[in-house]
């Protein structure tokens, strides 16, 4: 039997319909305008030295981005095993039974890509996107095989390539944020072949660049000043240069990334103080939240315990590896607050 599933397109003072046709039941999910009050939720997980966030669109589509790492890393103990069934567990609470409408995978680094496998044995997936490299790479090559096999529509995002596999209207616009060329062939630095994600709600827009260094972003058109921004590396001083902040103008922030002590971020101290000073320029605020930073004028591989320090952070900035999981909510009226 065929069965439809019917979308209203999500529209700033008004709506309009598209059908699609689906194995599934008859499901209407209601139009949504600017001013109506409906939520846009941004689940950062804690999910460690990575990044995994649940995108909650107002008319009750979702996108995740990012998977996490490898359950079973080398070298990460159980951390990050750990850090890999807090996704699923939490996905599992937040999504409620319904799709992930499209998975979104930043870059082919493992604290990125990691958890993809598990997601799509675990959950429906209507769409996978990445950024087309890593086709000599066996876990790679696997992650797609699987989502073709499940039926999982299969998408190339690069700087030839920006169409999305997920719809957009006047009021929710969902935007590929890729430069004009990538800065350097991508296997020499992976991160600098991020491919970023815009979300705009009315008058609230998030953005998700992955670990895009500053290489990359001087080349990135962001289509304006953002209100969210998922810092990039981290919180590295690699990312988030100042050109980059004066450009995006956030007016809030998260940083992903482990604690100090723990698992993969041993090797890599994020966050970095130059970074996170940076960031709480852009941010503005009342500064008075502590957060634990590494001077960066250190060597991480030496790290010492005075090499970490306290600073004062923007009201505005959150980091997982202090404040957990970070769930945010906007009514599209250009503000963020925590649940």
């Amino acid at each position: 039997m065929l069965l439809v599933l019917v979308f209203s397109s999500l529209q700033c003072g008004g709506s309009f319909g598209w059908i699609s046709e689906a194995s599934a039941q008859s499901v209407v999910v209601p139009s949504v305008s600017c001013g109506s009050g409906a939520k846009m939720k941004v689940h950062f997980y804690n999910v460690g030295e990575g990044l995994a966030v649940l995108i909650a669109l107002p008319d009750r589509r979702h996108i995740l981005v990012d998977t996490g790492d490898f359950p079973r890393r080398q070298g990460c103990g159980s951390v990050c095993s750990e850090a890999h069934s807090h996704l699923i567990d939490q996905l599992e609470r937040d999504l409620k039974g319904a799709p992930i409408d499209m998975l979104w995978i930043t870059h082919l680094h493992s604290d990125h890509i990691g958890g993809a496998s598990l997601v799509l044995r675990t959950f429906k997936v209507n769409a996978y996107v990445d950024n087309g490299q890593g086709k000599k790479q066996n876990t790679v090559r696997r992650i797609r095989t699987m989502a073709r096999r499940r039926r999982v529509r299969v998408v190339t995002v690069d700087p030839g390539h920006r169409d999305l596999p997920i719809e957009s209207s006047s009021a929710l616009q969902i935007r590929a944020i890729v430069p004009p060329r990538w800065p350097k062939p991508c296997h020499i630095n992976p991160n600098n072949c991020s491919i970023g994600l815009r979300v705009d709600y009315c008058n609230s827009s998030v953005l998700f660049i992955g670990d895009a260094e500053a290489e990359e972003e001087k080349l990135l058109d962001l289509l304006g000043s953002i209100t969210l921004f998922q810092v990039g590396h981290h919180g590295s001083d690699t990312s988030s240069s100042e050109s980059f902040l004066s450009k995006l103008m956030p007016k809030y922030a998260v940083i992903s990334a482990g604690r100090a002590e723990e698992g993969l971020n041993r090797h890599y101290c994020h966050p970095h103080t130059s970074a996170v000073v940076r960031v709480n320029a852009a941010l503005g605020g009342s500064f008075s939240v502590p957060m634990r930073v590494f001077d960066n004028r250190m060597r991480c591989n030496q790290a010492r315990e005075e090499d970490w320090k306290s600073v004062l952070t923007s009201d505005r900035l959150w980091i997982t590896s202090r404040d957990g999981d970070i769930v945010l909510t906007t009514t599209g009226d250009g503000v963020f607050q925590r649940e």
